[in-house]
C-alpha cells in the first residue's frame, strides 16, 4: 500500500487518522488495520471507502461523512 510508505515516515503519535480509500471490490478491507500498524501511538478513527467509479460523484457521501466525524463543512 502506497500510503504505508507515506505514514510510516511520519510520526502520528497522539493524532487522530481517518482512512480514506477508493476501492473496486473490498470496501476499507484492511486499510483501518494497515494504518495501526503503520501509525503506532494513533487513534485510527472511522474511515471512509468509495467505490472508484463513484469517486467522481461522491460529493454528497464524502459531506456526510465529514459532518459525522465531527470536522467542520467547507
Amino acid at each position: 500500500m502506497i500510503m504505508t510508505t507515506f505514514t510510516e515516515a511520519l510520526d502520528f503519535r497522539g493524532k487522530t487518522v481517518h482512512p480514506v480509500t477508493a476501492y473496486a471490490m473490498s470496501g476499507l478491507g484492511t486499510t483501518e488495520r494497515d494504518y495501526a500498524v503503520s501509525c503506532p501511538g494513533a487513534t485510527i478513527a472511522e474511515g471512509l471507502a468509495v467505490r472508484g467509479e463513484k469517486v467522481k460523484d461522491a460529493d454528497t457521501e464524502v459531506e456526510a461523512w465529514i459532518q459525522g466525524i465531527g470536522l467542520p463543512a467547507r
